[in-house]
């Protein structure tokens, strides 16, 4: 139906190609196959909803891949769906569709990825009784995606005669809905392929080897480790990642760990499907959920010993040195009747060596004697008067 004998060549071909570039050391992507292909469904249920304030009658869609009808939602409001036409994957770039990123925030968190019954309580909607709980949820989820791909709003239930899906269900919808569009942040695209990089990386024991980013199929990643322990940032053992999520390796002795991730559905929710006859052609298309084929990829880390440190040296003892005593020069005994040497010690006046004995009275003397002539020498210029003349 959708050339699976050559699929399968396909399939051995890149498994073999794969296979060498992690004997080489380069991260091996999963075998990926050429991309899929689907016929478009009705899968019937239509209700009427108030959309962009008019009643509009919608149904659910669903995408026949490989013989498994997988559920669909429509990212082309404006285009008539192409029911039981052919339909190609393509890329979210060659959809040139706005805000599949919060789209794809939508379907992890819609139907049919949520718990029913989580997705309903986190919505705060209550289910009535003998409701059609897949109806509603992919509605509220569809209105949800529109929202974001196109700019359709949901509008409020009226009692005005439209044939609207009855207000109690219709309330769900919408709360469904509103929970999905206030909440969605951007995600990454989901791929065809799983791939982890690098493919190796070292560290020493008790350190991080990483991190490892991967890219791949929407939904849980698994991560089954030997050798060694797959952590988060936070060193936390973890066994699964995302799409776009980051992983570390530990070891507890010097060595190699080795991990293998898989995921289910290669083909998976958020992969965008175009129609064979031109993308513009009919209305584009969107998956709700996945195919069951698994796809994996390898890594793996290597792990060295921790340097030891040396010891530090003992320190030696070291005997402190005695201290020295200083003698004090004993005072020389004088002679009685001899005159005490002069001191030779600096005076605590500046300096000068201080004059003792016979010199002073010599200095006294002399003293005396100059001011005596100075004196007799005013008198005898007061006799003369001496008179001076300019």
């Amino acid at each position: 139906m959708f050339g699976q004998r050559g699929r399968r060549w396909a399939r051995v071909a890149l498994a073999a190609v794969a296979g060498g570039a992690l004997a080489l050391g380069v991260a091996g992507p999963a075998a990926a196959d050429e991309p899929a292909t689907g016929i478009a469904k009705s899968t019937g249920g239509s209700v009427k909803l108030m959309l962009n304030g008019k009643a509009q009658s919608v149904s659910g869609l669903a995408l026949k891949i490989d013989g498994k009808l997988v559920p669909a939602f429509c990212i082309d409001y404006h285009t008539s769906v192409a029911i039981d036409g052919r339909y190609n994957e393509g890329t979210w770039s060659e959809s040139e569709v706005k805000n599949l990123g919060k789209v794809q925030w939508v379907l992890t968190h819609g139907y049919p990825n949520a718990d029913p019954a989580k997705l309903l309580a986190a919505a705060g909607a209550t289910l009535p009784e003998k409701a059609d709980a897949k109806k509603l949820l992919y509605f509220g989820t569809q209105t949800a995606v529109w929202h974001f791909s196109d700019g359709i709003e949901l509008g409020n239930w009226a009692n005005n005669g439209k044939d609207l899906l009855g207000q109690r269900q219709y309330e769900v919808v919408q709360k469904v809905r509103n929970y999905l569009v206030n909440s969605a942040t951007d995600q990454p695209e989901p791929r065809a392929e799983l791939k982890v990089d690098p493919a190796t990386a070292t560290a020493t024991v008790g350190e991080k080897a990483g991190p490892f980013t991967v890219t791949g199929p929407a939904g849980d990643i698994t991560l089954a480790v030997t050798g060694g322990t797959a952590v988060d940032v936070d060193g936390k053992a973890i066994t699964t990642t995302t799409n776009g999520g980051t992983f570390w390796l530990t070891g507890t002795e010097a060595g190699k760990a080795e991990v293998t991730l898989s995921a289910k559905g290669s083909v998976s929710f958020g992969r965008v499907f175009l129609s064979a006859k031109g993308k513009n052609k009919h209305q584009k298309l969107i998956l709700g959920g996945s195919t069951d084929e698994t796809v994996t990829a390898k890594a793996g880390a290597s792990f060295t010993a921790a340097p030891t440190t040396p010891a530090s040296p003992t320190p030696t003892a070291t005997a402190s040195p005695s201290p020295s005593t200083t003698v004090s020069p004993s005072a020389t005994p004088t002679t009685p009747g001899e005159s005490p040497a002069p001191s030779t010690s600096p005076a605590s006046n500046g300096g000068a060596l201080p004059l003792t004995g016979s010199p002073i009275a010599t200095a006294i003397t002399i003293g005396v004697l100059l001011l005596a002539a100075g004196a007799a020498t005013v008198l005898v210029m007061r006799r003369r008067k001496v008179r001076f003349t300019a």
